[in-house]
């Protein structure tokens, strides 16, 4: 018998054993490189967020910053009126619901003061020929802050829909729908007569709280009054998007095929008819240092009265130009708004708008007497032309021909009442920007505003804020008087620029040519280099 052979099969090295393994490495592999990637993902995510929280820190320091400094030129300007002893224009002070007087029939006459010898009308107006009136840059390393002063004084006040007054009121509801029809007229934008009408019905019944919910409840003002309490003031006239009517489109200003499409908020106010609160009666410094009520809140019946100095006397409290229209930087839509064609023809408000855009004859020698022969400096920015400036209204009977010709006399005389020269509540628009590719026009944007009454005590002035670093996200853009011609005429007047301020001014977001297609804005810079 033959013992078993032995197998010669070879016995397999446990190859199931082996592939787990490989799995096991391939799956801990993978792990490790997600592991890895998320490490990296986060840490990079952290280091732009951070990066992204320190930059929008600096621009809003340096938008404080600007802020400052914008303060400074609007007091300085308030300190040179008070040099030349230009007087106050008076007005319309406390225009609103329970306010005494400010409107017509309570209304002072024309504002006008003596005749000086050559004056500077920049200390006794406001308007083009004033340090803020321009946009500017504020370069600070890699971030440029632009800043644009708006004055209010410039807008229609909304809150003249419910004056005390009813045919004023029934005026300034005309006047308003004007103002919005003519807004955007000829444009793909248009807003149509009825749009306007419903758009001024819905706004006076939310002014006198008819829509008024338990959502949208009437907030509670000091300037309450018990005859008219159905009035509901609008701290700010953001509070017009609660109507249905308003949208951001219309809000807002728009670019449109190079023109500058005003919104409601280039045109409308509820500042201007600011009165001012005297503080405590019982308080002897008081009336030293005034605050402003809620804006539009006038003195009614129910007010305190004003505190007295301790020899008895009652103390001045600070009176604002109130709700007149500043002539010299008023748009095209306000000015047209006031009275009908038919009442005041176009031609009246474009020569009141040709007439401000003249440039001023000055002396030659003037502006060179303290620069040496030979000084050529860094940078040479804009040729900043003096435009011309009414300082009075009377001066439209002067100065503008049409302006006589207008047969009604009561229709002139009602424009005087309704106009100014001097502005006391300022928009501040702010925009801090960070170009991250100037080639690609890439870059970061912060935009802000603040609101600022300035007052006048005599021999120094002070500024009061009524909104205070708000951010902003709408489009605002400076509005053009005589948009036909506003290409040639920036190609002219900044032909003389140096390479550094032109581009400057094409990143600067309050003026048009920042929102040129490229071609066109290289047209623009090849008419100038032509020009040169």
């Amino acid at each position: 018998m033959q013992p078993p052979r032995a197998s010669t099969t070879a016995r397999p090295s446990q190859p199931q054993q082996e592939g787990m393994a490989l799995i096991m490495v391939l799956i801990f592999t993978v792990l490790l490189y997600a592991m890895t990637s998320e490490l990296v993902t986060t840490a990079q995510t952290a280091k732009l967020t951070g990066e992204n929280d320190v930059l929008i820190a600096r621009m809003r320091s340096h938008m404080r910053y600007v802020l400052g400094q914008t303060e400074e030129a609007l007091l300085s300007d308030l300190a040179a009126g008070d040099q030349e002893g230009a007087e106050g224009a008076g007005g319309l002070t406390g225009g609103l619901p329970g306010g005494a007087g400010g409107l017509p029939g309570g209304a002072g006459g024309v504002p006008g003061g003596e005749e000086q010898e050559e004056p500077d009308p920049a200390s006794i107006a406001d308007g083009s020929q004033d340090a803020w009136f321009e946009p500017m840059g504020h370069p600070d390393g890699d971030i440029t802050t632009y800043v644009w002063v708006e004055d209010e004084n410039r807008k229609f006040n909304v809150l003249t829909l419910v004056s005390p007054d009813d045919e004023f009121a029934q005026e300034s509801r005309a006047r308003f729908v004007r103002l919005v029809d003519l807004l955007r007229d000829g444009t793909d934008f248009d807003v149509s007569r009825a749009d306007a009408e419903s758009l001024a019905e819905n706004l006076t019944q939310w002014l006198r709280g008819r829509s008024r919910t338990q959502d949208l409840p009437r907030p509670p003002l000091k300037s309450d009054s018990d005859e008219r309490f159905d009035i509901s003031l609008p701290l700010q006239l953001d509070e017009l998007f609660l109507l249905p009517n308003v949208t951001e489109e219309l809000f807002y200003d728009r670019v449109w095929e190079n023109q500058v499409l005003l919104g409601l908020e280039s045109v409308l106010t509820v500042y201007t008819s600011l009165v001012f609160d005297p503080g405590d009666p019982d308080d002897p410094n008081a009336g030293s240092r005034p605050q402003p009520a809620a804006e539009g809140e006038g003195g009614g019946e129910g007010e305190p009265e004003p505190p007295t100095s301790a020899g008895g006397e009652e103390d001045p409290q600070p009176e604002g130009v109130g709700i007149r229209i500043n002539i010299n930087t008023a748009s095209r839509p306000v000015l047209r708004c006031l009275f009908s064609p038919a009442q005041m023809p176009d031609s009246v408000i474009e020569a009141i708008l040709e007439w401000r855009n003249e440039p001023v004859e000055e002396d030659p020698f003037a502006a060179e007497a303290d620069v040496p022969d030979d000084y050529l400096g860094d940078i040479q920015g804009a040729t900043q032309e003096k435009r011309k400036m009414f300082t009075d209204v009377s001066e439209l009977e002067e100065e503008i021909p049409e302006f006589q010709n207008i047969a009604d006399p009561n229709v002139k005389e009602d424009f005087l009442m309704l106009v100014g020269t001097e502005s006391d509540v300022f928009t501040v628009h702010l925009a801090s920007m960070h170009k991250r590719n100037e080639d690609t026009r890439t870059y970061v944007l912060q935009r802000s505003r603040s609101v600022l009454v300035r007052l006048d005590e005599g021999e120094e002035g002070y500024l009061h804020p009524v909104l205070l670093h708000e951010d902003r996200r709408g489009l605002r853009v400076m509005p053009i008087d005589i948009p036909e011609e506003s290409a040639m005429f920036d190609a002219t007047r900044f032909a003389d620029m140096d390479a550094f301020s032109e581009e400057e001014r094409a990143w600067n977001p309050f003026y048009i040519d920042f929102y040129r297609p490229d071609d066109e804005r290289q047209q623009l810079f090849n008419y100038r280099e032509r020009l040169r």
